[in-house]
């Protein structure tokens, strides 16, 4: 299902990331990369990206959009994270929403949607895959262990609650990455036992439009993994 357009302006190959947030082309030119992750198997020198053109005043004048990962674009800036899902839960993915709030304030955080005043749902990007296994996070992130805590209290607190995971890497199924951060992937489990839904969505990027594909099973409950 065409989804949500993301026209890539320019295609090149990535030389070196600065830092987190930075990183140059093969022309050297700055790009800003709008991911916290590592992106190892996908933002490496001589890979193949997407940029995108930004505007304003800043000091990079391109966006990176995405890499080149198993012959398929993978979407690598969580800007459009919330964007994309807020077009899903238009068009009933994964569930029907009548009424949407973005940003909710809960607790210590602000969880990406209120649906119909009773569904904490956060968004994540997943960019993460071995053995047709996509996996989050890639690298430990205290905020997503924060955005669980928030949810299984919210439960607890009447709400009802669901984890979005915008899966771009070609898998057959989804878990969470418990090598890298072992306390968010308890934190999942615990959040499911609790009643939190989780609905991996897998999506496909073609250098202009993100496809919806299906949801993917979680990894334990996948009779081949």
């Amino acid at each position: 299902m065409k989804l949500f357009q993301i026209k890539a302006d320019k295609q090149t190959i990535f030389k070196k990331r600065l830092n987190k947030f930075a990183g140059i082309t093969r022309e050297n030119e700055l790009v800003h990369i709008h991911d916290s992750g590592r992106l190892e198997k996908i933002i490496y020198e001589g890979n193949e990206i997407l940029l995108r053109k930004a505007y304003g005043e800043r000091k990079t004048k391109w966006d990176l959009i995405a890499g080149k990962y198993k012959d398929k674009w993978v979407l690598t800036n969580s800007l459009f994270h919330s964007k994309i899902a807020e077009k899903m839960l238009q068009l009933g993915i994964p569930f029907k929403a009548n009424k949407i709030e973005k940003e909710k304030k809960y607790g210590n955080s602000r969880i990406d949607f209120l649906i119909d005043e009773k569904i904490l749902m956060e968004v994540k990007g997943c960019t993460l895959e071995e053995n047709e296994i996509a996996m989050f996070p890639d690298a430990p992130t205290i905020r997503g262990q924060r955005h669980i805590r928030e949810l299984i209290h919210a439960i607890k607190n009447g709400y009802d609650a669901a984890l979005l995971f915008l899966i771009f890497v070609p898998s057959l199924c989804f878990k969470p990455n418990e090598k890298i951060d072992g306390k968010f992937a308890f934190l999942f489990y615990k959040a499911i036992s609790t009643g939190m839904k989780v609905y991996p969505a897998l999506m496909e990027y073609d250098k202009e439009w993100i496809y919806y594909r299906n949801m993917l099973p979680l990894c334990n409950s996948y009779k081949n993994v």
